[in-house]
């Protein structure tokens, strides 16, 4: 639902660039209070408050519920690299990057050059994320 009438909605920002902003024109276009949203991503109201004002974001482990609660996915990802692929599966779970690197073996620091597009996986780790990427709505080229 979009504002179409240009009429002014209090709180809806025409050109979201935060998380927070698309956050609250999602909820807004949901038309949800901000106890409706919480009780839907098992958070407290002061959470949603925090997030929609910029004053703190969510934990990874949020992500995969506010990604199916407001139907979009409301991060600026470029997935055309490696890294942006691996970032995107990662919030698409909720998983850190510790839980991550961890369920593939590698270390922290070296899943963050991945996402960095610094280095590139050796052959077995390449094939590993494609497949996890196969299993997801990331395509892999």
């Amino acid at each position: 639902m979009r504002n179409t009438l240009r009429i002014p909605i209090k709180g809806y920002i025409e050109a979201p660039t935060s998380l927070g902003d698309k956050i609250r024109n999602r909820r807004i276009e949901l038309q949800l209070t901000l106890d409706q949203l919480a009780a839907l991503l098992n958070v407290t109201k002061e959470a949603i408050v925090y997030w929609e004002y910029n004053r703190g974001k969510p934990k990874v482990h949020n992500y995969p519920k506010i990604i199916e609660v407001l139907g979009l996915y409301p991060f600026n990802i470029d997935t055309s690299m490696l890294g942006g692929k691996i970032i995107a599966y990662r919030y698409s779970k909720g998983l850190s990057r510790k839980k991550f690197s961890k369920l593939l073996g590698v270390d922290e620091s070296t899943l963050r050059t991945w996402e960095e597009n610094k280095y590139i996986p050796v052959v077995d780790f390449m094939q590993t994320l494609k497949n996890l990427f196969k299993d997801s709505d990331i395509t892999y080229s």
